[in-house]
């Protein structure tokens, strides 16, 4: 049984950002990407859970990466299970360029989701899960953190219209994402790129429903703090830490 999953893709124009790099959306598409061939071939994914009205759904994670993959690169993301319990099981992952050289590392968090309840389900019985955890394998970056209270922030808001929502008919993940990144200008992006971004998922957005983007600033840590909320409620919390750009990096 494999204990740790890879696969490599081809980055195209398209899916650039404006530097000539792959989007942090992207990016983490790929990672529930990965992490669904990986859970299919050692018999946890969609087909072993379908039967019990469940799906795996991300509640949290954490990308630190040192260089993005430029237009035309070739990169491969390689992924292993590194704990379960009752309710949660953590999965690492390993971003690398073409050459083989390690360019990032992500930490997740996932629930299995009943489908009918939409609530977090038990997961006691993959328990056997831990058989496969590899030993010499660790992801050095930290996991993502709490979410804290913003306090004093600065506030945008938006309706979700048809474009955000996915074939679940909620809102997709990477529009949150999307709506964090939007917050900044496209001169700001030419200088500077994230090189950490947690996300933690609370609650589904549906279409038409008016949400409050807060972002706070943390001049003692040089990070970002963000939270999306409609009526009230939490639907999720970001970290965002920004470094100058390398002029390597420019397309």
């Amino acid at each position: 049984m494999t204990t740790i999953f890879e696969q490599t893709f081809f980055l195209t124009p398209a899916e650039c950002n404006p530097q000539g790099r792959m989007p942090i959306t992207l990016l983490i598409n790929r990672l529930i990407e990965v992490a669904t061939l990986h859970a299919d071939e050692i018999g946890i994914g969609y087909g072993s859970l379908v039967e019990h009205r469940q799906t795996w759904v991300l509640s949290r994670v954490a990308v630190e990466m040192t260089l993005y993959p430029g237009v035309n690169d070739h990169y491969t993301v390689r992924t292993w299970i590194s704990g379960i319990n009752r309710l949660f099981s953590e999965r690492d992952f390993e971003i690398l360029d073409g050459n083989g050289n390690i360019i990032g590392h992500a930490r997740t968090v996932w629930a299995v989701l009943d489908t009918e309840t939409r609530t977090v389900a038990d997961i006691s019985r993959m328990e056997w899960v831990r058989s496969i955890i590899p030993a010499d394998k660790t992801c050095p970056v930290e996991k993502p953190g709490r979410p804290r209270p913003l306090g004093e922030c600065r506030t945008d808001h938006y309706r979700f219209t048809y474009c955000d929502v996915d074939f679940n008919r909620h809102v997709n993940s990477s529009r949150y994402i999307e709506l964090l990144l939007n917050r900044w200008s496209l001169d700001f992006h030419d200088r500077n790129r994230l090189t950490r971004f947690e996300i933690a998922y609370h609650h589904e957005a549906y279409y038409d429903e008016e949400v409050e983007v807060r972002l706070a600033d943390d001049p003692s840590t040089g990070v970002t703090r963000a939270e999306i909320r409609n009526n009230g409620r939490s639907l999720c919390c970001a970290l965002l830490r920004f470094s100058p750009r390398l002029p390597r990096e420019n397309a």
